[in-house]
């Protein structure tokens, strides 16, 4: 068993490469175990096509969340277009998103729900997240406030309410009239998450939030050269740090001691094991 190190982290995804510059620029012994080919998880980018130097994002492809002083040296772009929603009656029509031209919006809502005002209330609602945007993005990185200190710094106690006590169905009713509009608003709160409108459990408000605080606008940011050029950079800052980062080295056991068994039979003592894998693959390897 090599000497101790005061970090060993398994897995090799983005959070865990952060985690790994962040210790490692700090002066700490950092080693990252991560058991395929390459580092990166799912913000990783392809080339699909043969002889197409084009490079996308394979899994994870937006940046929104990742607190500005780690995004600030990468190359970024908003993108244009929030989104494009085909009319699931009429397939020959959709509701086009265009953040930078307000008066296609509202004919393209014209078009496809007849209501040129549903516009100005997509608008109106999506203005009314700014300020929650704004108060609630910096306090990610921030240690956990009291319930009473967010409301009180979102401003609007009853879009709070709405958000954090109520599915926000209600409230997506109530701001918007068409059901085009108010699934196009929706979608924010139900990838991934396998919930509905009304779900009393509120994981449809907490996926909500995640789209709507990002960057503190609620815009959505996509790098340059697609997630492969982020974890590129955050290894890059690692390595510099002085992290040590392993590929091919799959861990099969972690003892609670610290000790973390490599499925070659190596074992690595750590002073800390943070993990970089869902859940269920902690619970296997515990």
């Amino acid at each position: 068993m090599s000497g101790i190190y005061d970090a060993v982290i398994v897995g090799g995804g983005h959070n865990a490469l952060v985690a790994a510059a962040y210790l490692a620029g700090a002066g700490k012994r950092v080693i990252v175990l991560e058991r395929l080919g390459h580092l990166g998880g799912a913000a990783v980018s392809e080339r699909p096509w043969p002889g197409v130097d084009a490079r996308l994002s394979r899994y994870s492809y937006l940046v929104s969340l990742l607190p500005p002083q780690i995004i600030r040296d990468l190359d970024l772009r908003r993108r244009r277009y929030s989104s494009y929603t085909p009319d699931p009656l009429d397939a020959t029509r959709g509701l086009l998103v265009d953040n930078a031209d307000a008066v296609a919006t509202t004919a393209s809502f014209l078009r496809a729900t007849g209501d040129a005002r549903e516009a100005e209330r997509f608008a109106a609602f999506s203005d009314r997240l700014l300020p929650l945007a704004a108060a609630v993005f910096p306090t990610m990185t921030e240690p956990l406030r009291r319930e009473s200190d967010m409301r009180g710094l979102v401003g609007d106690a009853d879009l709070w309410e709405s958000l954090t006590t109520r599915p926000v169905g209600v409230l997506l009713r109530a701001s918007l009239q068409s059901d085009l509009a108010r699934g196009v608003a929706l979608t924010d709160g139900l990838i991934g998450t396998f919930s509905h409108a009304d779900d009393s459990s509120l994981r449809q408000n907490r996926c909500f939030l995640y789209h709507v605080i990002g960057g503190g606008t609620g815009d959505w940011d996509v790098p340059v050269g697609g997630m492969g050029s982020v974890s590129g950079a955050l290894e890059g800052a690692a390595r510099a740090a002085g992290a040590e980062l392993r590929t091919h080295a799959p861990v099969e056991a972690i003892d609670p001691d610290g000790v973390v068994r490599l499925a070659s039979g190596e074992e690595i003592a750590g002073r800390l094991v943070l993990s970089g894998v869902g859940p269920a693959v902690l619970e296997r390897l515990i």
